[in-house]
């Protein structure tokens, strides 16, 4: 519709024009000595649009010319974008479909290194690795890694390769390298916790909590069970090493020294080092706050002469807890040590009527030991073992091939 008016109003003026030139032509007297050129307006007009048009005309076409480098070079650019573009979708597919060679050729094969953009060679990485060419995966990262941008993301693709490939000495240098690098990162802290967990590095663990809070790079309940199990870890080290524990011990945030697990392990650490009147202090407070199995336990084996009154206390505790097998476990192992073998054996027998664990089993059969009937020791050692046979064989699961993405 707007074409068509502009045709209309063209024709209109066109039509004005005319009959005005018509009605008074008019002349045109152009003059320098010794020539004059005298002409009709309307020829002037008609001329001087052709001029205009010719002088556009040859402008356009010395702009053209002037710009054709930069257009081929846009060309060349587009061509190879497409190519890289074409290789990238042909080299992903065969990747997941498991042609790693195909896909190693389309990512890298065709083109010349300056050409190969970084995401080819961090695909062509993966698929290196599946053909088993280590030598050629790395090669492909470092490269990657010298694209810029491209370094946190080649890092990182770097750590999951060698963790599928069970590298993890590696896996860890690359990641303190990329905790270097890019400070505060949550996925290199989030992965640096796992892999010192998974090496039992518990040391560099507890080191790396207060940084995993600070940047959030896990869940709060995730970090302190991580940050709490490591000093778990270390207490245990501590104690078969027989190191300073307390040192250990003492480096323990507070909030922590106040979990039940903890507790239990370095109360049965003082108990080793003969300091049964430290551990009972320890335990008694802990006991009446959150009373735990592993808490009873470790009660149990408090011994010396205060045994009679270790043994009053914890009868105590049966009022609340009058289920729980540690307890009666714990029971028993205190009657024994008061010299109190009738109501050991009863604290034992009842006991075991609570489905106890292949442990418990084990302490029961002790008991029985010392009690000095070696048929009830030997059932008990019997009902241990078959329960933690069938307890192994019920916990058996397939070994799954595990490879974490970004």
């Amino acid at each position: 519709m707007k074409i068509l008016s502009g045709i209309v109003l063209l024709l209109v003026v066109t039509i004005l024009v005319t009959l005005a030139a018509m009605h008074n032509p008019g002349y045109v007297l152009i003059e320098r000595s010794p020539w004059s050129v005298e002409m009709p307006l309307t020829l002037f007009a008609l001329l001087l649009v052709a001029a205009v048009v010719l002088l556009y005309t040859l402008l356009h076409v010395t702009m053209r010319l002037l710009r054709i480098p930069r257009d081929v070079g846009r060309w060349r650019l587009d061509r190879r974008l497409r190519h890289q573009q074409k290789g990238l979708h042909a080299g992903l597919i065969k990747f997941l479909e498991g042609d790693h060679t195909g896909a190693e050729k389309d990512l890298v094969g065709d083109f010349k290194a300056e050409d190969v953009p970084g995401i080819h060679y961090l695909v062509a990485a993966c698929a290196a690795q599946g053909q088993g060419h280590r030598e050629e995966r790395d090669e492909y990262l470092t490269q990657a890694q010298r694209v810029p941008g491209l370094g946190l993301a080649a890092g990182l693709l770097q750590t999951y390769l060698h963790e599928a490939a069970r590298e993890y000495e590696r896996s860890l240098a690359t990641l303190n390298a990329l905790r270097i690098s890019h400070p505060g990162n949550r996925t290199v802290l989030r992965l640096l916790a796992q892999r010192a967990r998974g090496l039992r590095d518990w040391t560099t663990v507890t080191q790396l909590a207060p940084e995993l809070r600070r940047h959030k790079a896990m869940e709060v309940a995730a970090i302190d069970d991580l940050e709490r199990d490591a000093h778990r870890h270390l207490l245990v080290l501590a104690t078969h090493a027989q190191a300073d524990a307390e040192a250990v011990w003492r480096a323990i945030p507070k909030h922590h020294r106040q979990h039940p697990t903890l507790i239990a392990l370095y109360a049965r650490n003082l108990i080793r080092r003969g300091e049964t009147g430290e551990a009972e202090h320890l335990l008694t407070p802990a006991l009446r706050h959150e009373p735990t199995d592993e808490l009873y336990s470790a009660y149990g084996d408090l011994q010396g002469d205060q045994a009679l009154r270790y043994l009053s206390q914890a009868e105590n505790w049966l009022k609340i807890s009058p289920q729980s097998g540690p307890l009666l476990l714990a029971l028993a192992k205190l009657a024994l040590a008061a010299n109190l073998p009738g109501k050991a054996r009863e604290y034992a027998e009842r006991c075991a009527r609570q489905n106890p664990t292949s442990d418990i089993y084990g302490e029961l059969a002790l008991v029985m030991e010392r009690l000095g009937d070696q048929t009830q020791a030997r059932e008990y050692c019997r009902r241990g073992l078959d329960l933690q046979k069938s307890k192994g064989e019920s916990n058996r699961s397939p070994e799954t091939l595990f490879l974490p993405l970004p």
